[in-house]
């Protein structure tokens, strides 16, 4: 229980905040795991520690996201993969490039909030080029209202809440 000793320590909010960075970029550390015990310790900063999570988680998905769009062109040109291939069937139309983009955000949207890792999310969001700003709309209002239906719960139901969240 590592993760939560950090909670208790005069460092834990910026221990919080380099996690959910991390956590939206590369390493699979779920922030909620010190923001469980932060939120107990100190309740009437839930809304502060729950802001500056999301803040941080969406730097790290930026993060993230840049380093799929990295990836994603160098896999494209070794794979000689193809994006603007037009696609006219069942009623879809569009290239391949264009579909994932103006599809994939709802997915990125739906798994901000639940609970998958995050760097999926933003890492698969540059691999198939989501466009940016669609992938910051679903990111903020994913990742707020993951962090903040967190930390609402452990604020309102207390040291009960531990056993709904499974942190």
């Amino acid at each position: 229980m590592r993760v939560e000793a950090a909670a208790s320590t005069p460092h834990a909010l910026a221990t919080m905040m380099a996690v959910s960075v991390v956590d939206g970029s590369v390493f699979p550390i779920p922030p909620f795991a010190i923001l469980v015990p932060m939120v107990l310790a100190q309740p009437k900063k839930w809304v502060r520690y729950c802001l500056l999570g999301t803040l941080a988680s969406l730097v790290g998905g930026l993060i993230g996201y840049g380093l799929g769009a990295f990836v994603g062109e160098g896999i494209t040109q070794l794979l000689h993969i193809d994006l603007d291939v037009r696609v006219d069937r069942f009623g879809v139309s569009g290239t391949v490039g264009e579909l994932l983009g103006r599809n994939f955000w709802v997915l990125a949207l739906l798994c901000s909030i639940l609970p998958t890792p995050f760097k999926i999310v933003a890492i698969g969001s540059g691999l198939v080029s989501v466009p940016l700003e669609r992938f910051l709309l679903a990111s903020v209002i994913g990742r707020s209202v993951r962090f903040f239906l967190v930390g609402s719960v452990v604020r309102f139901f207390g040291p009960t809440a531990r056993k709904w969240l499974r942190v």
